[in-house]
């Protein structure tokens, strides 16, 4: 299929600084853009962006790292195209390895001159075969797992990395319930998770980790959940987007998952991203997709004024927003202290 053809079954097109497009996920046919929404091919002197989503639009972090990547842009000339894997809803080995090979097709034909790759997916089964050629330039960001794994960082390879504030999330959660001091980790048996888990199983807390479970069926995940009840007093929630109901090939929607487990434990969540607690978890420290998305396309601004990817160094996502849900609260009781409310950069639920 080439990249036409591939635009027309799976594009809408975006207004950005001048024109962008964005495509949905290959095999997801739509209707061809209305003549209102079609424009011309961008002038091959005009610098070409090509950001590359390792899930689905509609997805609140991918979502969040689009805002960060448009922000960015406002106002330059760059011609921004999105192309979305959808691995987190499909997540066969075999799907993952045709959407990459959809996104290299775009590289090869469209000959964007800087790529934006979030996520892990998107590396592993796309970006890292450019690291170290001359085009296009990458940026990467939203990625887990150690960036060596990928042949990060190369000579045309740079971004930024992604950590969970689970120290952070954890003393948040002990400003509303003191007493929490054995946590779980409960999370889906995903890229994503693999490489938050070996960061948080590192990092100094100031509770004990229990445990940690990666269930895969929603079955096993009603059964971590439960188990954490009597050896946890809070359950750490990371992912929540790759669990299936048996015997099904997509993923459950995630409000469901999270719902299911808000009615059915006893002990409070924790989150590592908003849409956790907007799903339903008492409280978080929070990842930014904003903040990914816009320091992603600041650094493809700078390449696409000059700069090479091998001077223009990796850096870690450093911001983060704390969060809770006060309709959660008031589930399990809790007195929520005047001075940790005013402290707490988002409330919902009151």
């Amino acid at each position: 299929m080439g990249v036409h053809a591939i635009l027309l079954a799976a594009v809408s097109v975006l207004a950005l600084s001048t024109s962008a497009c964005r495509r949905d996920v290959p095999q997801r046919a739509q209707a061809a853009p209305s003549p209102a929404e079609t424009t011309t091919a961008p002038p091959r002197t005009e610098k070409k962006v090509l950001l590359v989503h390792s899930y689905h639009t509609g997805y609140p972090w991918v979502d969040a790292i689009t805002q960060g990547v448009k922000r960015a842009f406002a106002g330059s000339h760059a011609h921004l195209e999105i192309f979305y894997m959808d691995t987190k809803r499909r997540t066969s080995e075999a799907w993952k390895r045709q959407s990459g090979q959809n996104a290299r097709q775009i590289v090869e034909e469209w000959r964007p001159d800087v790529v934006i790759t979030s996520d892990d997916n998107a590396q592993q089964y796309f970006a890292k075969d450019y690291a170290g050629r001359q085009t296009p330039q990458v940026v990467f960001c939203g990625v887990n797992a150690s960036p060596q794994k990928y042949g990060y960082p190369a000579s045309n390879v740079t971004g930024i990395l992604e950590v969970p504030h689970f120290a952070a999330s954890l003393d948040h959660l002990r400003k509303f319930v003191p007493d929490a001091k054995r946590i779980a980790i409960v999370t889906d048996d995903s890229p994503t998770s693999a490489g938050a888990l070996a960061f948080m199983k590192r990092q100094p807390t100031s509770c004990e980790l229990v445990s940690c479970e990666t269930p895969t069926t929603f079955k096993q995940w009603q059964n971590a959940i439960r188990r954490c009840q009597d050896s946890a007093d809070a359950i750490a929630v990371y992912m929540y987007h790759t669990v299936k109901r048996a015997g099904q090939a997509e993923s459950m929607e995630p409000k469901e998952v999270m719902a299911w487990t808000v009615a059915n434990s006893r002990i409070p969540i924790v989150g590592l991203f908003i849409f956790t607690v907007d799903d339903g978890a008492l409280c978080g420290f929070l990842e930014s997709g904003v903040e990914h998305g816009f320091r992603a396309g600041q650094m493809a601004l700078e390449l696409l004024g000059g700069k090479s990817a091998a001077d223009v160094p990796l850096v870690t996502a450093l911001e983060g927003q704390s969060m809770l849900n006060m309709a959660t609260a008031r589930k399990f009781g809790i007195s929520v202290p005047g001075e940790a409310l005013r402290a707490t950069d988002i409330v919902i639920g009151e």
